[in-house]
């Protein structure tokens, strides 16, 4: 089990999102791999594709998942609660991360229409 960078959700896979932090860029230029939740992952896409329809400027602060202090945009998170069964929270994402969450939701739905159908032959 491994729990989502983003709402702390306990779950079996995460998706693997490279963010680019600012203070370990020399450390590690590539980026570090942050994991997220299904349902993260779509809440950061549909507010990367409102972000990228809209002109409105973020809310200043400290992106979630990078650290960067620069504009930020709310995605909504559902964290799993004993008592009320979700809570609905925003975490405040870059347009970075919140492109490179795209990337990955963009892998995980192909990846998630390529299993259906299709057998793996081996002769």
């Amino acid at each position: 089990m491994t729990d989502c960078d983003l709402c702390g959700r306990a779950i079996p896979t995460v998706n693997p999102v490279r963010v680019l932090r600012p203070l370990l860029k020399f450390a590690y230029p590539e980026g570090v791999w942050k994991g997220l939740c299904e349902t993260c992952l779509e809440s950061a896409e549909e507010t990367r594709v409102k972000v990228a329809k809209e002109t409105s400027a973020g809310k200043k602060g400290k992106c979630a998942l990078c650290g960067d202090k620069t504009d930020l945009y709310a995605v909504e998170m559902h964290i799993p609660d004993f008592s009320k069964e979700v809570v609905k929270k925003n975490a405040m994402l870059c347009e970075k991360c919140l492109k490179a969450a795209g990337e990955t939701y963009v892998k995980f739905k192909r990846e998630q229409h390529g299993e259906h159908g299709h057998g793996h032959g081996h002769h």
